[in-house]
């Protein structure tokens, strides 16, 4: 098949859309398909790492700044243009040749942009969070779990569209899939933390958590602080680590799974990083940075699967610190953490599997 990605990365955006359309991309590219991916050059894009995994990217403009953009979506404005002129200029771009199967992660576009598009294009598969609003496609993934997941997008989508909803079909990257193991629940002390908000983490959560061990003074727990390479406070959290000899300071690594299966306990965001967590079985306390996270991360607390505290704006030092403190020590709840996680999880490589070879049929 001859494949692109419609996806963008941004300072608001984040970078989790487009490292989970890499993701998908390697294992249809592993299956002879060509693949190549359209992106705008917002300030954060990552049209430069795309191109480092062998990609070919077609890039779109940056976009004027105060730039009038009408709100069809809730996040309308992360497009950077109106939505008919990036369905425009996205649809010029694949005139160029024919196109069997479009794909597309990206909260700002909708059923109109993708109407539009079907001219040029044979099959549209679309990636999805949210399920606010209506989309013309014949493929849907949404991995995340609420409690009506199931029905989410009857809707919202067309009738002959092919859903793969919940964790089971999270698109993870084969080095998650060589850290798993069936058989390690986790048990026993807090060793090993790992704290990672994401490659953005424009608030500085990460410094928030940082902060937070450092007070408890608990030197006797190996801290690993992970950081993208566009994180602005990379510099900082870099030289407040480089004064503590438990403290192990990491920038745009490649090895994240092999860092969560070492640890004992994460502190991080929701968003994409759940299910990587939630995968190797990993407790996590965690709180949302994005309105986006707020229902998954109840979803999960109520079902005992993660710790969550609330969202970043209203979360306090001293409530976290005692979060922290109860759940280093409680041992029995960290281990059903890690079982729940893992029963969550449990059937994902047979479906995902399943699902990439009905991805590949879709030309047929």
């Amino acid at each position: 098949m001859n494949v692109f990605i419609r996806v963008d990365a941004s300072i608001d955006i984040g970078i989790g859309h487009v490292m989970r359309c890499l993701t998908l991309a390697q294992k249809l590219r592993a299956q002879g398909n060509m693949v190549s991916f359209i992106c705008r050059e917002h300030t954060g894009h990552l049209c430069d790492f795309i191109e480092m995994n062998g990609f070919k990217v077609l890039r779109l403009p940056a976009s004027k700044v105060n730039l009038k953009i009408t709100n069809y979506t809730k996040h309308s404005k992360w497009l950077g243009v109106p939505l008919s002129v990036d369905a425009t200029q996205t649809k010029n771009l694949l005139r160029k040749g024919f196109v069997d199967l479009l794909i597309v992660d990206h909260y700002a576009i909708n059923e109109v942009w993708e109407g539009s598009l079907r001219e040029v294009v044979n099959k549209i598969l679309i990636i999805d969070d949210l399920a606010d609003r209506k989309h013309d496609c014949d493929v849907l993934i949404d991995q995340n779990y609420f409690e009506d997941y199931p029905i989410r997008y009857h809707s919202l989508v067309p009738p002959h569209c092919k859903s793969f909803l919940g964790p089971s079909y999270v698109l993870l990257r084969d080095e998650f899939y060589d850290q798993w193991s069936e058989q390690e629940i986790r048990s026993g002390a807090v060793k090993r933390i790992l704290i990672f908000f994401g490659g953005i983490d424009h608030t500085n959560e990460t410094g928030k958590a940082l902060t937070t061990l450092l007070k408890m003074n608990r030197n006797d727990i190996q801290v690993d602080v992970v950081v993208g390479r566009n994180n602005l406070h990379k510099r900082k959290l870099a030289s407040i680590c480089k004064q503590y000899n438990f403290l192990h300071f990491y920038c745009q690594v490649a090895n994240i799974s092999e860092l969560m299966r070492q640890a004992d306990l994460s502190i991080g965001a929701g968003g994409t990083t759940t299910w990587e967590r939630c995968f190797l079985s990993l407790p996590s306390i965690v709180w949302s940075i994005a309105d986006n996270q707020v229902e998954i991360c109840k979803t999960l607390s109520r079902k005992k699967i993660i710790k969550y505290l609330g969202e970043k704006e209203t979360l306090e030092q001293p409530f976290l610190t005692q979060q922290l403190e109860n759940l280093i020590e409680n041992e029995v709840e960290r281990n059903e953490m890690s079982r729940l996680s893992y029963l969550l999880m449990k059937d994902n490589i047979v479906k995902h599997q399943s699902m990439i070879q009905q991805i590949m049929r879709l030309e047929d």
